[in-house]
């Protein structure tokens, strides 16, 4: 298990649409040397719903799902990768100033996928709060 915090500069209901539409989506979810186009990502916003993207780099396209587990929005949503097995809870609070504090939970790697993972959704996580200071 792991848990990370990120502020951003907008409130939970602009906030939660980094995990609920294609373009905000994209901006965020990327890995080291590759994109995530946002005209190839789908987004099925239910419990139970798929998320569907490809990462795109130089010389390779690497196709992806999630799925949604329970959904409260704009507070809380759970996500579910299937490989590696991985749920990931994230809450999203009010903070002053129109501000939100994400909270990020992840549960079910093993420590070396752990280890290998972390630092890449630390990464992500700024780059979630950068697209809201856009």
């Amino acid at each position: 298990m792991f848990t990370l915090q990120q502020t951003v500069d907008a409130p939970p209901t602009e906030v939660v649409r980094a995990f609920t539409e294609p373009e905000p989506f994209a901006a965020w979810f990327v890995a080291e040397g590759l994109s995530t186009p946002a005209d190839r990502v789908t987004l099925d916003v239910r419990p139970g719903g798929l998320i569907s993207a490809v990462f795109v780099g130089p010389e390779a396209e690497i196709p992806f799902t999630l799925r949604f587990g329970e959904l409260d929005l704009p507070r809380h949503l759970v996500l579910h990768f299937d490989d590696p097995a991985e749920e990931i809870t994230v809450d999203l609070a009010d903070l002053p100033g129109g501000r939100t504090r994400l909270d990020y939970r992840s549960v079910g790697l093993s420590d070396e996928q752990q280890a290998s993972i972390e630092p890449g959704v630390a990464t992500m996580l700024g780059h979630l709060a950068a697209y809201f200071t856009r």
